[in-house]
Order: C-alpha cells, then sequence, then structure tokens
C-alpha cells in the first residue's frame, strides 16, 4: 500500500538497478546499531541511492526542504535561487516544475515516510526563518538511535569540488552533546556522479568508501571558530579518504570559503 516503506523501496530499488555494478568499502565502520551520522561528498542522486542500497539498516535522510513541497511555487521559487539549481539543465528545470505540480503531495508522503527530513535552505535573498529547518527532527532521530545520512554542502556539484560545509552539523552535534550523547560521525567519500546509463547499465564502476567513526566534541561554547575547526575537520576526513575513490578527483578548493580558520590549516 502506497506510500511505501523503506524496506519495500529498498527491494524494487534493488530489481531495479540489478546490473549496476558498484565497489563499496568500508561498509564495517557503520555503527550496526545505536546512533550515526555519516556524511559524505556530494555530486547528485548517485551517492544517495547506492548508500541506501549499501547500508543495511534503516536511514533517515536529511535533504531541502523543497523538495518536498514542489506543488508550492513559493518553494520551486526557493529552488531555483539556490546553487542547487545550477546544475540544472532547461529540461530538469522544466520537469521538475511539471512533477512538483502534477505529483508534489505524492512525492511528499511517500519521502516523509521513507524517512526523509526536510530542512530548509538559504541564499542571499531567502533568509533563515525560525522553525521547520529540520533541526530538531534530526536531534530526535539520533536520539532514538537511528542512523541520518547528511550532506554537509548542502548542495552538490557534479564535477567533485566540493563546497564548504555547512555549520548545521556542528550545531546538531553541540545540541546532542548537551543532552549527554556523543554520537560518531562516519566520513565517506564517492565517485559515482554519471556512473548509470540510460539503460540502467554501468558506464563506469561507481565507488564509495566509509571511514573509520570520529567522535568530536563541539563543546558549549556556540562561538562560530569552534564551529569553523569542527566542521574543517570532518570535511578534512571526507577529503582524506577521496583519493581512494576518485584518484584523479579534481583539486578541492572548500578552504577558501571559510573566513575564520586561519589559512595555515586550509594549507
Amino acid at each position: 500500500m502506497f506510500p511505501f516503506s523503506q524496506s519495500q523501496v529498498k527491494s524494487l530499488l534493488r530489481r531495479l538497478f540489478y546490473r549496476v555494478r558498484s565497489e563499496i568499502a568500508g561498509i564495517d565502520h557503520i555503527p550496526r546499531q545505536g546512533p550515526g551520522i555519516l556524511i559524505m561528498n556530494h555530486t547528485g542522486w548517485e551517492e544517495i541511492l547506492f548508500t541506501i542500497l549499501a547500508v543495511n539498516r534503516p536511514l533517515k535522510i536529511v535533504g531541502m526542504r523543497e523538495l518536498i513541497y514542489l506543488d508550492e511555487a513559493r518553494s520551486r521559487a526557493r529552488i531555483f535561487a539556490t546553487h542547487y539549481a545550477q546544475e540544472f539543465g532547461p529540461l530538469r528545470s522544466r520537469l521538475t516544475v511539471t512533477l512538483g505540480r502534477l505529483l508534489g503531495k505524492a512525492i511528499r508522503r511517500q519521502l516523509l515516510e521513507f524517512g526523509y527530513i526536510p530542512t530548509r535552505i538559504f541564499t542571499d535573498t531567502w533568509r533563515p526563518v525560525l522553525g521547520g529547518n529540520g533541526i530538531r527532527e534530526i536531534v530526535r532521530a539520533l536520539e532514538e538511535g537511528d542512523l541520518v545520512l547528511f550532506y554537509p554542502e548542502g548542495g552538490y556539484k557534479r564535477d567533485g569540488v566540493m563546497r564548504p560545509f555547512k555549520l548545521g552539523l556542528a550545531l546538531i552535534l553541540r545540541l546532542l552533546e548537551r543532552r549527554g550523547l556523543r554520537v560518531p560521525v562516519i566520513p565517506g567519500a564517492q565517485h559515482t556522479a554519471g556512473s548509470i546509463s540510460g539503460s540502467l547499465h554501468n558506464r563506469f564502476i561507481p565507488r564509495l568508501i566509509f571511514g573509520r567513526p570520529v567522535v568530536l566534541s563541539a563543546g558549549g561554547d556556540p562561538a562560530r571558530v569552534i564551529d569553523n575547526e569542527l566542521i574543517l575537520r570532518l570535511q578534512e576526513e571526507v577529503n582524506a579518504l577521496l583519493p581512494r575513490v576518485w584518484p584523479d578527483h579534481p583539486p578541492q578548493t572548500y578552504c577558501e570559503g571559510i573566513k575564520v580558520i586561519p589559512e595555515s590549516e586550509c594549507s
């Protein structure tokens, strides 16, 4: 019955993509039970698919609130005003609008049933708002022992050049620590963008790797510099894994977008 459970969706995806091969390492680093946060570089939708299929426990996935409200003109406008939509071509833009108008409510019901946690996106023209940003839902899920998939760049680039990680992850870790919970963060890296052909075969073998869990203290001090240091440390963990799945990956420039960190730490 619609909406389908996460296990039903996984089963369907396995049947749909059974011809697509992949290489995945470090899966044993993902805790079999208890809370955990998976983070990785974001280049598109493929890494979400392969992570869903690789991880054999239920996942919560943090994503843009606007993607599950495509039936609302305001949400569509917000999407097209962000870096996220810069990768859209004319066809995908039209498809986004059409599918949103026709299937927006059904898409929303299904993604929420699957475990999607919506979070708001911000730009220079769309300022932050109170409430509805997904922070409470993410903290609650981790308190309940869930595994949460998080893309800290807050957007994706197909070319593999990571954007600076957003500070929201540090806020989440701090809120959890105040509640007496130190949650492991499992860094991941992937090279999957464009790996699946239109006929659902491989264009190349996609690769993912998960590193050892990292437990960091966000501390009680809300100073921005502390959050920046923590986020940079986590992004460096992802960057260190990247050559193992993408030997010729492009140079990373994310430190250029971090103004508080001393230049010596980005060299």
